[in-house]
């Protein structure tokens, strides 16, 4: 469900920034996200929207967690993390997944937004 969410958080912003004409989308989402399921909810979200049909591009950040029972650091990817935790490759105890939870909208193409031209082609960062 916090997939669901997140993906209803950007797009909020997208909105609210008033952007036509959008075909993609990139963000950059941390461990604790399923990119598969963030599209899915991208997808319902922007159905009867300016947005819809454009396309969600998820880069998933890889990001270190180290187990609190052996100590052992290792990169955590989303399919890692079973609820809010994710268990040690090394011993199996349970880790919290504190910060890997964040998202961040990294680029819009083309970055135009309504009453305004053309800006040039590629990508935009989008604050």
């Amino acid at each position: 469900m916090h997939d669901y969410h997140a993906a209803e958080s950007v797009v909020r912003r997208l909105r609210d920034a008033d952007l036509v004409d959008v075909t993609e989308v990139r963000i950059q989402a941390g461990a604790a996200f399923s990119p598969v399921a963030l599209r899915q909810a991208y997808e319902m979200l922007t159905l009867g929207t300016p947005l819809q049909g454009s396309r969600l591009v998820v880069e998933p950040v890889e990001e270190e967690c180290t187990c609190p029972a052996c100590g052992t650091t290792w990169g955590v990817r989303c399919e890692d993390v079973v609820g809010s935790l994710v268990a040690c490759r090394s011993c199996g105890a349970p880790a919290e997944i504190e910060g890997l939870a964040h998202i961040s909208v990294v680029g819009v193409s083309p970055p135009r937004r309504a009453g305004r031209p053309q800006a040039s082609a590629g990508a935009t960062h989008f604050s």
